[in-house]
């Protein structure tokens, strides 16, 4: 094969990869926001997590929840969390609705309370993991995008967040995938661009999804972690609306 072939053969593989393609970094955030909450995600998802918190110290703590997803393309998804294991623990409750709706249950006090606004950053139950982190919502909603770089099997974008986005993530170093079209690492940054979180995530293909199923948050600042691992996975269950109610919120999980 002479020179000419083979260059012409290379130019074909990398065109076929994916390369040499002018995408902009809003469209693959578009493609992201299609598998998380919208029309490419799953109707709905039942599973149950595992939650590991190492803390700055070494001590781990393992807790269990039950978790359901509703979708609702075009809209925040809805999020109900039940934590099942310790007993310390249990029953706990969380409630996501929308980025300005979210609320937590406490069974000792039998009481629902809304997560204020300055409250979203917070730790969620010791974790690495923030009231926010947890909740459902578009990236292109806050963010813009911009391709950083473009490797064989993904895209390195920057998300910087909009003027108007009440974010406390100032930008997000994200890559996604091609093949999932879901982010596999980000890298957080706080109001003065300082590195405050990085996440990896495991995604896995469930035909006709592509779902998360670990997902380790790394606090840079505390040097504490937190990993989630998803198991029995159910989707498309045809949840009933009522389940994601402050009411339901109260229920005890078996």
């Amino acid at each position: 094969m002479n020179k000419k072939i083979i260059i012409i053969s290379l130019a074909f593989c990398l065109f076929s990869a994916g390369f040499g393609e002018n995408i902009p970094g809003n469209d693959i955030l578009k493609k992201v926001d299609a598998r998380t909450v919208g029309d490419e995600a799953p109707k709905d998802t039942q599973m149950v997590m595992t939650m590991k918190i190492v803390s700055t110290s070494g001590n781990k703590k393992v807790r269990e929840l039950k978790t359901w997803t509703k979708n609702n393309p075009g809209q925040d998804d809805w999020r109900l969390m039940k934590f099942m294991s310790p007993p310390d623990v249990r029953d706990v409750g969380f409630l996501s609705l929308s980025d300005e709706q979210m609320y937590l249950y406490l069974p000792e006090f039998h009481r629902v309370r809304r997560i204020a606004s300055h409250n979203k950053s917070d730790r969620f139950m010791g974790s690495d993991f923030s009231y926010e982190d947890l909740g459902v919502t578009s990236f292109q909603k806050y963010y813009d995008a911009e391709i950083v770089e473009e490797k064989h099997s993904s895209w390195i974008l920057k998300l910087t967040k909009k003027p108007e986005a009440d974010k406390p993530y100032k930008s997000i170093e994200m890559e996604v995938s091609k093949d999932s079209n879901l982010p596999t690492k980000m890298k957080l940054y706080d109001s003065s661009e300082d590195l405050w979180k990085e996440a990896d995530q495991e995604n896995k293909f469930f035909d006709p999804y592509w779902i998360p199923v670990k997902i380790t948050m790394k606090n840079i600042k505390e040097g504490s972690w937190t990993e989630l691992s998803m198991k029995e996975i159910k989707t498309d269950q045809g949840l009933d609306s009522d389940i994601f109610t402050p009411r339901y919120l109260k229920r005890r999980v078996r």
